[in-house]
């Protein structure tokens, strides 16, 4: 009878975790049946009753509540409580979850238990969390940095601890609970990944010798564009404004074989658009042809040009 009443006190323990605090004052944890909480385990062992998972848990720093399998005797410890991340407590048959008792340490109190941000400190500890310095690990690098907590409001500053995901070409700007990231001006993209507009990074074409009423001189030698790297044009200067888009004749613009554009200039809302450069021949028709890339900036066109053969080159006009 007595190894029956001990057992039936144990069990009651168990379940509703009862323990007086050094100044004897009664708190109580009651375990959830039938839930666990889930993404959050840290820690897994195989223990015989559940108030060893409860000194396991002691005896973990990060711990903030268990969950106890009876059927199996598995013990799981986690890095977050049901009010961290309450999405993530679930149905589990023969599973209860449980908070920490005794000596739990406050999310994001210590480095070693960083939270994601102000406001998941907020739902674990409660309405009355005090503004302050917090660690947090926002992008779970594993690097945890003490961040200054606004906890009225939930918010911290992404920007000002360089912890946003924003571009190094792109400007951060700090919002309610999250933030803001826009490309710098000279660059395109959502801000988080920013590349070079080319409206803004171009090469020059403004040799004199290249506009497209230029008659070619012979016995002096022609030009080509060879020696051309890939990448965007602008006609500035005396080569012009831009690419013709009538037909120029051979041995026009310092070459033989004189490339125009065989179609219209697009407008700002067309973007990057392809069109067939011409390299004309003594005749009506083109030596050869070639596709490059054409964009309007507003007030000028800028070309994505390519490496010629000799002896062609691109024209420019006015």
């Amino acid at each position: 009878m007595y190894w029956l009443f001990r057992n039936l006190r144990f069990l009651f323990l168990a379940s509703t975790m009862e323990f007086v605090t050094a100044n004897d004052q009664c708190r109580t944890e009651v375990n959830i049946q039938g839930m666990a909480l889930k993404r959050s385990v840290f820690r897994r062992w195989s223990v015989a009753a559940p108030h060893l998972c409860d000194v396991k848990c002691g005896q973990e720093i990060a711990c903030q509540s268990y969950n106890y399998n009876r059927k199996y005797q598995i013990c799981e410890l986690n890095n977050r409580t049901k009010e961290a991340r309450p999405e993530n407590l679930l149905s589990a048959p023969s599973w209860f979850y449980i908070r920490r008792l005794n000596g739990r340490a406050p999310l994001g109190s210590i480095p070693e238990l960083p939270a994601i941000s102000c406001l998941e400190i907020k739902a674990s500890e409660g309405k009355k969390t005090i503004s302050g310095k917090y660690w947090l690990d926002p992008t779970g690098t594993g690097k945890a940095i003490l961040i200054n907590c606004d906890m009225a409001s939930g918010d911290m500053d992404e920007c000002k601890y360089n912890i946003s995901d924003c571009h190094v070409n792109a400007n951060c700007t700090n919002t309610y609970s999250s933030y803001k990231c826009t490309c710098k001006a000279g660059y395109t993209g959502d801000g988080h990944s920013c590349s070079a507009d080319p409206c803004y990074h171009y090469h020059i074409l403004s040799d004199a010798n290249r506009k497209s009423s230029y008659t070619t001189s012979h016995p002096d030698p022609a030009f080509c564009d060879s020696s051309f790297l890939e990448g965007w044009y602008r006609f500035v200067g005396a080569a012009g404004t831009k690419m013709p888009t009538t037909r120029v004749p051979a041995y026009r613009c310092g070459t033989d074989w004189s490339g125009w554009l065989n179609g219209t200039h697009p407008t700002v809302e067309d973007g990057k658009v392809r069109r067939t450069v011409c390299f004309s021949d003594r005749s009506t028709g083109c030596t050869y042809t070639t596709y490059i890339s054409v964009k309007n900036c507003g007030s000028y066109f800028i070309y994505k040009l390519f490496q010629l053969n000799c002896n062609s080159r691109y024209c420019g006009t006015d």
